[in-house]
């Protein structure tokens, strides 16, 4: 008889699966994806069926493993620049929801190309993760300080660019599956997943400081009035719908992807706008709770979808509920050389708050389902 785990995570990501025979014989396959700042979800899916098959089919482990390989060295769903492509739209929309205007959305864009061709190349010649973070985190500063320079941009606007760059290099999916193997008691891959997250975290600090010891070299003026401008509610709804489909591309989702994609973007969206103007929450407490509608809706439609759970809740988490505007917030201070040290924690606490509503949620949704299973074996 077969078992199999499916498992994935992030920097880069790594997907193993085991099948395992009556006999204890165990057979693993483990890959890892060529990109640092992304997750093959498409893959993920294909080695979500295969695994399925072997529990319900109860396929031989050969078989499995036959299939296992074929399904991780399947084609990718789209052409290569799909993934660029898909980078730039959410780092566009995400800009615009955190307060950038449409030269600094578009900026924002370009600069997440470079630096996400920057982790491409890291990542092949196998540079140490907190190395190459550092070098990526501090290329977003020296771009964001390029532009304002250049007379381009505003310092707050600037400020938005590299805050969008840096919410998309942080470990967002290794602090969701971390989260889940919290919450699962998974005491194995959930310390591993978290080192792996904190390296990431500080690279990024690493490259921030050393943007900040730059940016500090120059004159920038008396600080001014740093207030960005607020997307219409309607029109953040709509933006976060396109940042998840680009989101979806960027990891590498399929055309399976793109419409849940979509719906969990206007989902999570709505819940976080009503919250925020209906609710009047914090948007620090607003987008956690909607990250927990998000990890129910996941957990509600990944079988029928025969997508992974943790593919859905990463799409669906977009600028709507990333803490870009406390990251920009903090960097402001922090160029005029005020300690904006407050904010960034916030923001890190947001994210790992992020990852334990979503898969709080996932939780809340398998309940029902244990419930219904113990009473059968009673």
């Amino acid at each position: 008889m077969g078992t199999a785990r499916c498992d994935g995570v992030r920097g880069g990501p790594v997907v193993i699966v085991q099948c395992s025979d009556d006999n204890g014989h165990t057979v693993s396959r483990l890959a890892e994806a060529s990109t640092l700042d992304c997750l093959d979800c498409d893959r993920m899916r294909r080695v979500k069926n295969v695994a399925r098959q072997t529990v319900t089919d109860n396929l031989d482990p050969a078989v499995a493993c036959e299939r296992l390989t074929a399904a991780n060295a399947g084609p990718q769903p789209f052409p290569w620049w799909s993934v660029q492509a898909g980078g730039m739209l959410l780092a566009f929309c995400i800009c615009l929801q955190i307060g950038g205007n449409a030269a600094a959305a578009l900026l924002a864009a370009t600069t997440q190309l470079v630096v996400n061709l920057s982790g491409r190349g890291f990542g092949a010649h196998r540079v140490p993760k907190f190395v190459g973070v550092a070098v990526q985190a501090a290329l977003a500063g020296a771009f964001g300080g390029a532009f304002h320079l250049l007379g381009w941009l505003t310092v707050a606007q600037a400020a938005t660019v590299i805050a969008t760059t840096w919410v998309l290099i942080a470990p967002l999916p290794q602090l969701m599956l971390t989260a889940i193997d919290v919450v699962s008691a998974d005491s194995l891959t959930a310390p591993a997943r978290a080192l792996g997250a904190a390296l990431i975290i500080g690279g990024i600090v690493l490259g921030g400081l050393l943007m900040l010891a730059l940016s500090w070299r120059f004159d920038l003026g008396i600080a001014g009035d740093a207030v960005l401008p607020v997307l219409p509610v309607w029109l953040g709804i709509i933006f976060a719908i396109l940042g998840a489909i680009g989101n979806a591309l960027f990891n590498v989702g399929g055309r399976g992807l793109l419409l849940p994609a979509a719906v969990a973007g206007l989902v999570t969206a709505s819940v976080n706008q009503t919250l925020i103007h209906v609710g009047h929450m914090p948007s620090a407490w607003a987008g956690p709770l909607a990250a927990v509608v998000l990890g129910v809706l996941a957990a509600a439609s990944a079988d029928r979808l025969r997508l992974p759970v943790s593919a859905l809740t990463l799409v669906g988490t977009t600028g709507a509920l990333l803490p870009g505007l406390i990251v920009c917030q903090g960097l402001i201070l922090s160029v005029y050389q005020v300690s904006g040290i407050g904010y960034f924690v916030q923001a890190a606490a947001v994210c790992v708050a992020l990852g334990l509503g979503a898969s709080f949620g996932v939780y809340l949704w398998s309940v029902p389902a244990r419930l219904s299973w113990a009473a059968s074996t009673d």
